[in-house]
C-alpha cells in the first residue's frame, strides 16, 4: 500500500509539471508579445497589402504632421468611427511606426495580434496592449505589442534600433490621445528572453521595478544608454527576433514630457 501511495503521489506530481508547463508555453507563445512572422502564400501577401494600404489611407485620414513629431494632431472622432478600440496612437521617427494602439477588456489579450483595426481576423493583425495596463499609460510598464513581418511593417522597424548609431540619433517616442500626448526617450533597445514580462514582475513593487531595468540594462545584445535616469512610467514595445523564436526585441522608454488639453 505504501509503495502504491508512493507512485501514486509521483504520478499527480509529474501531472502537474506538465500542467504548469503548458500553461507557460501558452503564455510565451499567446500571450506575451509572441509575434509571429507572415507566411509567404499569395493569399496572405495580398491580405497584408490591402492592410496595408488601409493603415496608410487611414494616417492621411486622421493625422496631421508637424515639423516636431510632439506637434502631430490625430482625430480620434473619426478613428473611433473605424473602431471604438483604438485608444491612443504611437509614432516612432525615422521608421514606419505610425499606427494606433488598441484594446479591449472584453476580447481575449491576443485578440488584435492576428485582427486588423477592422477587425479582420488576418496579418498583419494591430498594435495593442493588454487588459494589464491601464490605457491612461500610468502603470510603471506599459508593454505594447506589435508583429514582425516580412513586408518590414508593423513592429518590424524596432530592429533598426540595433545599430547603434540610429540608436542614437532618434531617441524618442511619442504616444497620442485625444486628450494629451507623451514623449519618451528610448534607454535600452535589447533582445531579452520570451517570458510574459507583466505575469513576471509585481511592477508596482519598486524591487521588481528595479530588478527588471536592471536585467534590460545587463543584456548582451543591444543598445543602452545609461545615462537617463529611470524612476518610473517606461514603455516596453516588444516584438519577435525573427532568427531567435525564445528571444523577443524589446525596444525601451522612459516618460520625459507629457501634456493634456
Amino acid at each position: 500500500m505504501e509503495k502504491f501511495t508512493t507512485k501514486f503521489k509521483q504520478m499527480e506530481k509529474k501531472k502537474k509539471i506538465i500542467l504548469v508547463s503548458l500553461i507557460a508555453v501558452i503564455l510565451i507563445g499567446g500571450i506575451a508579445g509572441g509575434v509571429l512572422l507572415s507566411g509567404n502564400d499569395s493569399a496572405g501577401t495580398q491580405s497584408a497589402e490591402r492592410t496595408n494600404e488601409f493603415y496608410r489611407d487611414l494616417k492621411d485620414k486622421v493625422a496631421v504632421e508637424a515639423p516636431d513629431p510632439y506637434d502631430v494632431k490625430i482625430d480620434f472622432d473619426e478613428l473611433s468611427k473605424v473602431n471604438p478600440d483604438i485608444y491612443a496612437w504611437i509614432k516612432v521617427p525615422e521608421t514606419n511606426i505610425d499606427y494606433p494602439i488598441l484594446q479591449n477588456a472584453e476580447l481575449p489579450d491576443d485578440y488584435y495580434l492576428n485582427h486588423t483595426v477592422e477587425k479582420e481576423a488576418v496579418l498583419p493583425g494591430s498594435i495593442y496592449t493588454e487588459k494589464y495596463n491601464v490605457t491612461g499609460f500610468t502603470d510603471p510598464v506599459t508593454v505594447i505589442y506589435g508583429h514582425t513581418l516580412k513586408d518590414g511593417t508593423m513592429f518590424s522597424e524596432l530592429k533598426k534600433f540595433r545599430d547603434k548609431e540610429f540608436f542614437d540619433a532618434n531617441p524618442y517616442v511619442y504616444i497620442y490621445f485625444p486628450a494629451g500626448r507623451l514623449k519618451y526617450q528610448i534607454f535600452a533597445a535589447v533582445a531579452f528572453d520570451d517570458r510574459y514580462i507583466l505575469g513576471s514582475y509585481a511592477f508596482q513593487l519598486t524591487e521588481d521595478f528595479e530588478t527588471y531595468i536592471t536585467e534590460l540594462k545587463s543584456c548582451m545584445d543591444g543598445n543602452i544608454n545609461p545615462d537617463i535616469a529611470i524612476d518610473n512610467r517606461i514603455i516596453t514595445l516588444s516584438t519577435c527576433i525573427d532568427e531567435s523564436p525564445n528571444q523577443r526585441w524589446l525596444v525601451n522608454a522612459v516618460l520625459v514630457e507629457e501634456e493634456w488639453y
